[in-house]
């Protein structure tokens, strides 16, 4: 099961919904949900943009490109960051300005100054 269709099942299930009164809210046949839920089809663009608005979430989410917290789950074409540089961006990102400080100050004890890009005030 793709993500897509996990998170169609899951969205509409939460709200209480039929397959069926989903695809009236949205205007498309009642046959279009099941589809798409089965992975026997995929939504065009102007469904996705209507399940988007309908359910309150990004179109990037439906398709599993970013998580329930808006944060990008799939590295962009020709983005060669590792994933455990992905991971300590997504910690950098909980911390407390006080704690990215902190932070930026030990890397400029443990990098050479050249090679520490210059830091911007958080």
């Amino acid at each position: 099961m793709t993500i897509l269709q996990q998170r169609l099942i899951d969205l509409r299930t939460d709200k209480g919904l039929s397959q069926k009164d989903l695809a009236k809210k949205i205007n498309v046949s009642g046959s279009a949900i099941g589809y798409w839920e089965t992975g026997t089809n995929e939504p065009k663009a102007t469904y996705l943009s209507r399940l988007s608005e309908f359910f309150e979430v990004s179109a990037d989410y439906l398709l599993g490109l970013e998580d329930d917290f808006g944060s990008r789950t799939v590295a962009p074409m020709g983005d060669t960051t590792t994933a455990d540089e992905r991971d300590l961006l997504e910690v950098y990102r909980t911390l407390s300005p006080e704690l990215r400080e902190t932070l930026w100050g030990l890397l400029a004890t443990w990098t050479p100054s050249k090679t520490l890009k210059s830091k911007k005030k958080v």
